[in-house]
């Protein structure tokens, strides 16, 4: 195998204008673990993986189709998780989860910073 060749991913990065209300997103509502900062969060998903939240950046467009990349976690029950952030006020980009294959649906939603957060998993 070549040196060079991506074989997983290993931390996802986040940034965010405001870090308390993603803290609060990330930490508080979806229950992501992490020892805070002052400014940033380190949020240890497994031994091999990681999301890293860090403020103070300037805020995007709430756009769905601006270019943009995004980090989408794997959930139990996306059905669950939409009702879940939907209940919470979080503003979601599809009307229901979009189901992919047999027991696999996916969604949308906006973190608080405009940044876009997808979801997949069963029903």
């Amino acid at each position: 195998m070549e040196n060079t060749k991506i074989n997983s991913i290993g931390m996802g990065s986040i940034y965010v204008d405001d870090f308390k209300k993603a803290y609060e997103f990330y930490n508080g509502l979806l229950g992501l673990e992490g020892q805070p900062g002052e400014n940033s969060c380190f949020f240890q998903l497994s031994k091999e993986q990681a999301i890293y939240v860090e403020g103070k950046y300037n805020p995007v467009a709430k756009d769905p189709k601006s270019v943009r990349s995004a980090v989408t976690f794997r959930v139990g029950s996306a059905v669950s998780m939409f009702s879940k952030l939907k209940n919470s006020g979080v503003e979601l980009i599809q009307t229901e989860p979009m189901k992919m294959a047999e027991n696999i649906f996916w969604f949308q939603c906006f973190d608080p910073a405009g940044n876009i957060v997808e979801f997949l998993g069963g029903e």
